[in-house]
Parts: structure tokens; sequence; C-alpha cells
């Protein structure tokens, strides 16, 4: 994995720590797959990881599943054509060198292929590299999938969801710079292509203690560091923070390293910021959130000083109210209101339990008067308590208040239980009197009575602590959350999904505390179901289908998992259970409850059970569990406090009434209004029915595993830590692992699947297999290449012995559904033309009969004719009467006329005949555009963006020809684009530039298209007198540099000077010593001038209040104005000065084309005047300069 740390360069070999390791090591062996090993040992097995190891090949294959070696560097194997090579390839897994993005591939490929949901599990020790494994699964299923437009945010924010977490969630701990110190779990679900639509994000049990305390050596959370460091001044005054870290309690660890990784905090800020922005964060949001973290490391700084009071009992004051009022700021809160939660505890009391003077009625029954969800301090006689009445005045004689706080001290003690209070909001009072505190707090019920008790030094900083805490822990939850609101799918339809696994791992530290057992309590978990999934289940396989089997012993840790979670009798119920007594929980409780549930367990020792065993092996009030990866010692101080997590519900109200808009949803138990008094349930609790959750989701899925291990101890590369990794061995069970798969089967599945799947392999199951599975899948199996030793038949399921052999089956079927695939084109495309055939010769059969028809039809048309002209003529000729002569006529032609049906089958016929003509019609016009793109592939113009030539077409394709003409300038204008070089690129926009500027409205355009912008002219970049000239200044890269003439405003004059425009400014040098005599910044050019004229002048306009613009003390020249100058290459120099002034000031500046404009001389204002005289085409140098006053006069 890539490894956050830096890159030892001293490090050129591979270092062996242990020398017992060279007898067996084979210079030869570097096999990419352990299951090749003959014979199969753990000396085998650690010479091929060596070999391997020392030519930083750090994946290796056990089978199908991937062993990582963390490298402790950056490797060159994670690039765009690495993820390519994967995703493209054509061969078995096994076949391609082991690589995290095969195994990635491997997984993305069963759930597109066999639609069924995968996940990858990624297990080993804290320091192993299981984040960077992770970030490369995500990595390749983000590049390796499609690039649709509509899945491109999807994935974005999927890919930069990891940034994000690892800047709230992960730190530097002692064996890992960038240790995840909470579990993940991403679940990316795919549509039926295969194509990322969402995905959800689950997070397990953060380690918030880290919050307020560190272990030697280790950081706090990076966010911290990454804010100080990376934030501009004004986001840190306004968040009201410094950036030395030494100046934050929560930050301060003297035995560790502020510089982590090789990659600056700095630096990661901004990607987090980034990170936010893409995911789809606002800036408010992305400002919210920073404003929490600054209020947790802003309260980590309050100093709480003890306070005697009056009557004898202990409280508590602030010592820097400052920094209350700036946390106030911070989270919007009256600062007052905030100092009342902090230092005071407020309870209510019923009014049925007190009496006229407001004290409790009855010693039992006045417990019953406090609510549950909140506890007094157990030391009550340290403590000042107040009691109030609402239904009292609020002047009431202080004897009588006093008397009151007595009484309610001594009755407190029986009165308080551990479940059996409730806080109302937080109160505004202080040390002044409890009158003043009574007056400046508004109770939401009337009917209820209040007691307020002061908070001792310890205390007050106790609950400060947990408040930070939890601050920081429900922000984290709210990023979550609101990422996986905005990556859910948003669309409807059948989804598979391929989860991620990343967890803390395994951890040994010096000081093992709850934390560490939660976190290897969920390791001993996922160490028993992989051992289960990939051994036990694997050989009860074998076993149960009647296979040869010879059966392998392996290490279970079943019973340390009952150990730590069974009901009623694990650590965790008895956790639970000593959380829920009311008085007598403590930790050492905890410690004897367990000491007598488990002593006769030989999983487990206690600290006063250890004399007799090993007196040194842990030290007192802590206990010694057995874990897959050996021995662990836990100090029981403080577990049960961190287990019940609880916050007194006035911290919670106070929170509630916050005005920020993201604290106010964190604390929802802090609404007044809420009367809910069920106890929440125990971290440890919701952790281990998290992992019971987590579990059963594992095991709805096909497992793929990645098992990363850490060469040493040091984080050292080129360390290969022989006992460390031996070590690893063991515990991981990969020997047995490797046995299993080695003498096992890679690939099994019922008999009505596999044939299901690959019946169109063999012509005798195809299409429809109708006997027996069994028989099917053996026939299937003979009638292809495959040899008998690949395969064996169980009772109900077919096995196959390697990947390669699976591989080959998916080739064979992909072929035949290809070949398939052609047949069902080919029958289709046989048809459609064979009927568009028959309808063309129908067309062709009907036009043809019409045309006969009517030749034939033309004899009786021609004697319908004559009769008619003789019965006219013979009518004439009688001179019979006109009327007489019409109705003759009307007779002799319906004589003639057609019948009625006759009629109705001459439209008919003459329907078909027009239907007849439109196929034939059709038919000619898709033969046109037929012959018109064939001709068009052959007599394609030249490629070159200049060439205007484009062949003619016929009228009706005159649209289409446009719409080709167009894609294939933009085609080959594309391809001349990419043929550039970055200078070619740099030429290329600045002529652009100068076209945008420049065309139609400068007369001297024409002449600069054609010549190429050099910059150079004088070639000063290889002057060595001013390479030394530029290391005092930032003008190292030269952009322009050429004689130019220099006006004079005061007489017209021209003075040849060299003229030089860099990245940052534009100079003025003597032509000879080279000294600047003027410097102008890039930024303080406002506006450049020209005329629309042949004319070569040009104006830079500077800004009057330039003081960076005289840069030559030994002369003393002070800037008189803006620059004339006159130069044959005065368009390239506009365009360079346009794109230098641009980049510098972040704007463009004006282009001015003009005949008339004002020019800056020292104080005064001339007025520029253009005229042109003479000829269209004037000679360079032909040009008059006349001084008239305040005006300048050029003639052309």
């Amino acid at each position: 994995m890539l490894s956050r740390n830096k890159v030892s360069r001293n490090c050129s070999r591979t270092r062996i720590t242990d020398a017992s390791v060279a007898p067996f090591v084979d210079p030869a062996a570097d096999l990419p797959d352990c299951i090749s090993l003959d014979p199969l040992t753990e000396d085998s097995l650690l010479a091929n990881l060596l070999s391997r190891f020392k030519s930083d090949h750090i994946y290796t294959y056990i089978g199908n599943i991937l062993l990582s070696i963390n490298p402790y560097k950056p490797l060159a194997q994670y690039t765009e054509q690495a993820i390519a090579d994967y995703k493209l390839r054509t061969v078995a897994i096994s076949q391609l060198p082991p690589h995290v993005y095969a195994l990635a591939d491997h997984a993305w490929r069963s759930l597109r292929d066999f639609y069924s949901d995968q996940v990858i599990v990624i297990t080993g020790e804290s320091g192993s590299g299981k984040t960077e494994a992770s970030k490369l699964i995500l990595q390749y299923l983000g590049f390796a999938t499609g690039k649709s437009k509509e899945l491109e945010t999807v994935r974005q924010q999927l890919l930069l969801c990891n940034p994000v977490l690892e800047a709230f969630g992960n730190a530097k701990s002692l064996h890992n710079d960038n240790s995840s110190r909470f579990g993940k779990y991403i679940e990316l679900e795919f549509d039926y292509k295969g194509e990322p639509v969402g995905g959800l994000i689950t997070h397990y049990l953060l380690e918030k203690s880290r919050v307020t305390v560190q272990h030697p050596g280790e950081r706090n959370f990076h966010i911290f560091f990454q804010l100080l460091a990376g934030a501009d001044v004004q986001l840190l005054k306004s968040l009201k923070l410094q950036r030395n870290t030494e100046n934050y309690l929560y930050l301060r660890n003297n035995h560790s390293n502020p510089s982590v990784w090789h990659q600056s905090d700095k630096d990661e800020f901004f990607n987090t910021k980034k990170a936010l922005e893409s995911v789809g964060f606002s800036a408010e949001d992305i400002v919210n959130i920073f404003r929490i973290v600054a209020a947790v490391l802003k309260l980590g700084n309050l100093i709480f000083t003890p306070v005697s009071n009056i009557d004898g009992t202990e409280g508590c004051s602030i010592n820097n109210d400052y920094e209350l009022e700036e946390v106030a700021t911070l989270l919007m809160i009256p600062a007052e209101e905030l100092r009342s939660a902090l230092l005071y505890r407020t309870y209510s009391v019923s009014c049925s339990a007190m009496d006229a003077h407001g004290m409790a009625v009855g010693g039992g029954g006045g417990a019953n008067c406090f609510s549950r969800d909140s506890t007094l301090p157990r030391d009550s006689t340290t403590s000042r308590t107040f009691l109030g009445n609402n239904h009292q005045s609020h002047s009431q004689p202080q004897q009588l208040l006093l008397q009151q706080r007595t009484s309610l001290l001594s009755t407190s003690a029986s009165m308080v239980g551990r479940d059996m209070y409730q806080m109302m909001d937080g109160c505004h009072g202080s040390d002044v009197g409890f009158q003043a505190a009574l007056a400046s707090r508004a109770y939401q019920d009337a009917k209820d009575d209040f007691v307020m008790t002061d908070l001792s030094a310890a205390e007050a900083t106790t609950g400060r602590d947990t408040l930070c805490k939890a601050l920081y822990y429900r922000l984290f939850t709210w990023i979550i959350n609101s990422i996986n609101e905005r990556i859910k799918v948003k669309q409807h339809g059948k989804r598979r999904i391929l989860g991620v696994l990343d967890i803390y791992g395994f951890e040994n530290l010096p000081v093992n505390g709850f934390e560490q057992l939660i976190i290897n309590y969920c390791n001993e978990k996922l160490q028993h179901y992989v051992t289960e999934i990939v051994v036990k289940e694997e050989q009860e396989i074998y076993m149960q289908e009647g296979l040869e089997w010879s059966p392998i012993l392996f290490p279970d840790n079943l019973a340390v998992c009952d150990l730590i979670e069974k009901h009623n009798l694990g650590l965790l119920a008895i956790m639970d259970e000593e959380c829920q007594r009311s008085t007598n929980g403590s930790d050492d409780a905890f410690l004897s409850r367990v000491g007598q549930v488990f002593q006769d367990n030989i999983q487990i020792e206690v600290a006063w059970g250890l004399l007799s065993k090993n007196a040194d092996s842990t030290a007192m009030n802590a206990f010694r569990l057995k874990h897959y990866a050996g021995w662990v010692t836990y100090n029981v101080a403080g577990f049960l406090q961190k287990n019940s997590d609880l916050l007194v519900r006035g911290l919670s109200q106070s929170m509630y009434q916050c005005a920020h808009p993201i604290v106010k949803e964190l604390f929802p138990e802090g609404n007044p209004r809420r009367t809910t008094l069920r106890r929440p349930a125990t971290s440890g609790t919701q952790f281990k029915m998290a992992i019971i959750a987590l579990m059963r989701s594992l095991r709805s899925k096909n497992p793929h595993f990645v098992r990363c291990i850490k060469p040493n101890a040091f984080k050292q590369p080129h360390h290969f830590d022989v006992q460390t990794i031996q070590q690893q061995i063991r515990h991981l069970g990969l020997l047995e692992t490797a046995q299993v798969k080695k003498n096992g089967f890679a690939f099994r599945q019922p008999y009505a699947w596999f044939l299901q799947r690959y019946k169109m392999l063999s012509t005798v199951t195809w299409p429809h297999w109708g006997g027996v599975a069994i028989e099917g899948a053996a026939r299937l199996l003979r009638d292809l290449p495959i040899s008998a030793t690949e395969y064996a038949f169980g009772r109900r399921m077919l096995f196959i012995k390697n990947d390669s052999t699976l591989m080959q089956l998916e080739d064979f079927r992909r072929i035949r559904l290809n070949d398939l695939a052609t047949l069902i084109q080919k029958t289709f495309r046989g048809w459609a033309t064979r009927w568009l055939f028959f309808k063309r010769r129908q067309a062709q059969i009907k036009i043809a009969a019409a045309w006969r028809r009517y030749k034939a039809d033309a004899p009786l048309r021609r004697m319908r004719w004559r009769l008619s002209s003789v019965i006219l003529a013979g009518c004439c000729l009688l001179c019979l009467p006109m009327l007489f002569c019409f109705r003759v006529l009307v007779t002799s032609f319906s004589l003639l006329r057609l019948s009625a049906r006759r009629e109705y089958l001459e439209l008919r016929q003459r329907r078909r005949m027009i239907e007849a003509v439109l196929v034939i019609e059709r038919s000619y016009i898709q033969w046109k555009r037929r012959r018109y793109l064939n001709r068009l592939a052959i007599r394609l113009p030249s490629t070159s963006p200049t060439c205007r030539e484009w062949p003619n077409v016929a009228l009706f394709l005159r649209d289409t020809n446009q719409i080709l003409k167009k894609l294939y300038h933009v085609w080959r204008c594309h391809r001349y684009r990419i043929g550039f070089d970055q200078i070619g690129r740099n030429r290329m926009r600045e002529k652009v530039t100068a076209s945008l500027l420049f065309r139609n409205r400068k007369e001297s355009y024409a002449r600069s298209v054609a010549h190429p912008f050099q910059g150079d002219y004088v070639r000063l970049r290889q002057n060595s007198q001013w390479r030394k000239l530029v290391n005092e200044t930032s003008d190292q890269y030269i952009v322009f540099a050429d004689i130019v003439s220099k006006i004079t405003r005061s007489s017209g004059r021209l003075v040849p000077v060299l003229f030089v425009v860099s990245t940052s400014s534009m100079m003025i040098l003597d032509q000879r010593t080279l000294n600047i005599k003027y410097r102008v910044p890039a930024a303080d050019i406002v506006r450049i001038s020209l005329s629309p004229f042949l004319d070569d002048i040009a104006v830079f306009h500077v800004k009057s209040s330039s003081e960076s613009s005289v840069l030559s003390p030994s002369f003393g020249n002070k800037w008189k104005g803006d620059l004339v100058l006159q130069t044959c290459h005065v368009i390239e120099l506009v365009t360079k000065m346009f794109l230098v002034v641009q980049n510098a000031a972040g704007k463009a500046p004006e282009v001015n084309v003009h005949t008339d404009f004002e020019v800056s001389v020292g104080h005064q204002a001339v007025e520029f005047s253009f005229h042109c005289t003479g000829p269209t085409e004037v000679q360079p140098g032909h040009v008059r300069i006349v001084r008239r006053g305040y005006r300048l006069e050029v003639t052309l």
C-alpha cells in the first residue's frame, strides 16, 4: 500500500532483521501465488514473501485471497495505465501480476456478470495499509467504470468522500501515521450495466476520547492541524484561532513530531476543503463545520479554578473568561448560558414531595421526585446545593435559603440514584448568590421545583471534556449522514451492491483501554468470519458433498468472541450491568465481577490472579485477554465512564439553545419538550449490535479478501522483519488458508445454476435440457476441451479446481453468446432485407402493370374522342339548337361512362400506385444517401483547418452536407490542437487572443497573422548577465524582449531602448549594461491604447498611484506617466502584455483602439491624435509626431 510516511533515501536495499531466514531463502522463488509452492510450509511461504518484497512486489495471491505488504514508500504501480491494463484484461485474474486492482476488477466483474452482491473485506493489524488499500479499490472502481455525464457527479462524490473521512476520522497513532480511528463500511450500488449510481457509508464507533487525550507519540485528528495550518488569516480570525498548535491544550503532545508525513497539513486542508465542496457542502456549511471544530479547541482551553463557598462546599470558576466568550460566539449562544451549563448542574424536583419550605417530605419517597436523565455528584459534601421553589417569592431571606441548602445536603445521598434525575435548562447562576441565580433562570414547567449544585473543578473539567467529545463525534456523524444524503441512489430499478470494509486494525499499545477492547473485539469477529468462510465452511462443504478430503486443523477464536459478547455473561454484559447500578458501580467493581465470572476461563486473567502464573504480565486494576493475535492487557480505569457515555441534560439543553444551525441538530435530546426517560444503550452494546448487523450483511454477499501485513513495527521502508511477519502469518492463519486453497477448489455452484449459465456451450444442452441437472452438467463438460482433473462432482454441487478454468468457461460462454447474438442479428437482417425486397418488388410490379394498362387503353381513348367529335360535328351540321346538341353530347358521354364499381376499382388502384411510387422514391433516396456517404469518405478534403474545400451534393442533402462539414471541421481542428506541445499551445493561445483583440479593428493585424510570435528577438535568455540580474527579481521567464523605440512625451523623439516583458512585469533596460531603468509590475497596467491604422505605436497606461514602478535607486528615476512605444511587433507585444496582465491581476486590461485618447505625462494629460493622410499602404517608420501644447499629433 502507499504509506504516508516519508521515504527513507538511505534505504537502497531490503534489510532482514532475522538471520534465521537466510537458510531457506530461494533466490529464484518469486511465485505470485503461494499455493504453487512445493512444499507448502511456513518457511517457504515466508521466503516467497521476502523474495517478492525485495523486488517491490508487495502483492501475492493465496488462491483468490490477496496478501498485501505495506512498503512504507510510494510505488509507481498505481497509474491510470495500470487501471486500463486490468480493466481490459482477457485472461484469468490468476494469470496477471497480483494487484489490488485485479481483486477490485474481479469483484466488479462478478457483480456485473453474475448479478450478485459482492463485498471486499480488508483485514490486518494497525499500520498494515488497510486504508490505502480501500482508497485504491475505490479509485479503480471510479476510473474503470463508464464515463457517462449522468454518473460522473456520483462517481466524483464517491471518490471524494475519502479525503473528508480521513480528515475528520484519521489520526497519527503509534503504528500508523494515517490510522483510521473509526470503522468504515462503504456500499456502492451499481445498475444492471455495472455503472455506479449511488452509495452508503456506515461508520462504527469513532475513537472520540482522542479529542481530549492522546497517547505519547500520537496526534489528535487531522482536521485540527489542517485547519490551523491551511486556513487563511481571515478564516482564522473569524474562528478566533491562532496557527500555533501549542496554544491549544488538546493539541499539545510533547512526545509527537508536529510533522506527520511528507505532505503538509496545509496542502491536506485545501484537499479536504475542495472535497467538501465537491461532495456537495455549501460554503456556509463548511464554515459552520469549522466553527464547531474551532469551538472544540477553544473549549479545551477553559481552565476551572477551585473556589470555596461560604458554606464550606467546593465550587469552581472559569479562569479565562475570554475563551468562554469566544466559544459562545462560535456556537452562537449567550456566554452566561454556557457558563451556567459548565459550572452548575440543575435538577428538577416534584412539588408534591416538598413541604411548605421546599424540603423533601419523607426519606425514601423523596427519591422518586427526581427525574432519570442526570446524576448528582456522588460526594455531596464537596459541592454546594441550592433548592428553589417557583411558587415561593424570589425575595425570601438568605438564611432560609442557607437552611434549605444544608437540609438538602444531608438528604441528597439517599435521594439521588444513578439514573433518577432530569436536568432542566442550563442556569445563568453565579457565585454572587442563589437569589440572583434564581432570578435569572426561567423554567418551562412552573409546577416543578429545582435543585442547583456547584461543580468542583475536576467535575467541571470532566463535563467540558465530555461535551467536546460529544460535539466532535456528533459532528462526524452529521457529516457522514450529509454525505449519504448526497450520494444516495436517486433512481429506481434493480441494483446490486459492492461493499468495501475498512475497519480499524488490531491494536496492542503500552496502555490499552476501553477503545482498544472494542477495536480488538471487532477484529476478533472479522477473524472468526474470515476463518469460518475460508477454512471451516470450505472443508465442511467438501465433506458434505462426499469429496475426498483430509481435514486441516485451524485455530478458532469463537471462545474469545463469546467471552466478550455473550449475553448476560460476556465482558460487555458485565460492563452494562455495572453501569446500571445506582450505587457501588465502579471500575474496581467491574474488575472484581470479571474475576468472579471468568475465574476458570483460561482465555482471561485478572490482576490478582496473575501472581502464581505470570506476576509481571500485567499491572494492577487490569485484566489480560488472549486474542487471536496474542495476549493484550487492558487497564480498566475509565471503562464504565466510557461505556455509559452520558452527557448531562443541562449541557444538551444549552447546546440545543445555540443559534448555530448544525449544533441545534446535533443535540435533539436537549429539546425541553422531550419527555422520554428511556435510558440510551451503552457504547459497548451499540457497537455489539452494529457488528452483529455488519456480520449479517457480510454473510449475505460473495466475499473477496485482502489480508494486509506490516513488514516491521518501525514504519521503515526496505525493512523485512521476519519475526513480525511470521507472527502475523500465524495469527491470520495464512498457512492453513494456503493449504485449503491448494488442496481445495476455487469455485463451486449447484448443478442447476451451472447448467443454466453454461448450457449454450453444448448442442446437447442448448436450448433446453430435459434430464437431470447433474447429467446435463457432465454431458456439457465432456463436450468442452477441459481436463477431467480440473473439476469434481459432489452430491449437489460442481467443483472447479482453478480460477483459470472458470475464466476459460467464461471465455467460451462469451464467445458463444457473441455467436448467438450474431446469429440473431443475421436472422433479423435477412428477414428485414427479404421483406424490403418483396415490398419493392410488389411496388415495381404495380407500377409496371399500371404502365401496361395505360399503353393498352390508348386505342380506346382515341376511339372515344373520335366518336365524341363525330356526334358534335353532326349536331352542328343539322343546325340543331344548342341545348339539343348539349343533351346529345351528355348522352353520348353517359353511355361511355364506367360503372361505379369500375370507378371504385380505379381509385383503389390509384392509391396502390401512389404507395408503390413512395416505396420506390424512398429506396431511391436511400440509395442516393449511401452513394453520397461512400463518395464523401473517398473524397474527404485535407485535414488542415485552413482548407475550405467541400464536395457539392444534391439539393435534398444540402442540410446534411452542412452539418457534416461543420463536424469535420471541428474534428480536424481538434486533431490540429492535440498535435501541439505546450509551447505550441501557448503560441496558438496568443494567436487566438490577437484575433479576438484586433481582427476588424486594426489594419496592421493582417500582416501579423502569418508571422509566428517568437517573443525573445534578442536572445536575452542565453545572456549570462541577464541570468545574474534576474536572481534579484522574480522575472526569470521572458515573454517578450526586443529593441523598440520609446517616444518621448516632451518632443515626440524616438529613443531606442531594450524592452522586456516577463510573467510579472515589464521593464526598460539599457542596451549595453542591461541596467534596469524602469520596472512596472504587470498588475499596475490598467489599459493599452492603439490606433486603428497601420502604425506600430502602442501606449501602456499605468496606475497613477503605482509606487513599485521605480526599480533603479542608483539613477533615482521616477516614473513620469504612461509608456509610449513603437515596435514592428506591436500586435505580438500587445497580445503578450494582455495575457501577462490578465494572469497577474486576475482580470483582463482594457484594449482601446481609437484615433484619439489621453496619455498621462506626470501629473498632466496629453491627448494623442492619429491622422492618416497618405496612401493605405504606408511603409513602417513613415510617421510624423508633432507636439502642440497638450496635444500630440501623429500623422501617417
